[in-house]
């Protein structure tokens, strides 16, 4: 039996991770940050999330999110890589667009959907990680 009170804090834990992480993702094209720190941010909430609740209600809860991750993610990263080849641009050009959200100062870029897919890569393989893990330690 767990406890009520770890699993509660691992709540607490894991919202307030995955907002560091939206954070960490927003910014990370224009400052440090970016798609892999808050792809890591984000799995460690999940993972204490796991440690907390166990790791089979974790990926009962958050396994229809996480399964499309990685593929999602990898599409993103490399359709913002290769979206301006099709003009003659080369390779990694970005272009910006200058839509910001009123208050953030957030400039929309495919920087950021790039960031967003290596953020669902990095999420999604870890996800699978430490579900193959679980099932072969049957936690």
């Amino acid at each position: 039996m767990r406890s009520l009170i770890v699993k509660y804090i691992a709540e607490l834990i894991l919202l307030v991770t995955t907002t560091f992480a939206v954070y960490l993702l927003l910014r990370g094209h224009d400052e440090p940050g970016g798609g892999f720190a808050a792809g890591i941010a984000a799995t460690l909430g999940i993972l204490l999330q796991a440690v907390a609740t166990g790791f089979r209600e974790t990926r009962r809860r958050l396994e229809g999110l996480l399964r499309p991750a990685w593929g999602l993610g990898m599409v993103l990263a490399v359709g913002a890589a290769v979206a301006h080849m099709a003009t003659g641009a080369p390779f990694f050009t970005h272009f910006h667009a200058e839509a910001t959200l009123p208050g953030s100062g957030l400039t929309l870029s495919t920087a950021l959907a790039f960031d967003l897919g290596v953020f669902l890569v990095v999420v999604g393989s870890a996800a699978a990680a430490f579900a193959a893990l679980s099932e072969a330690a049957r936690w």
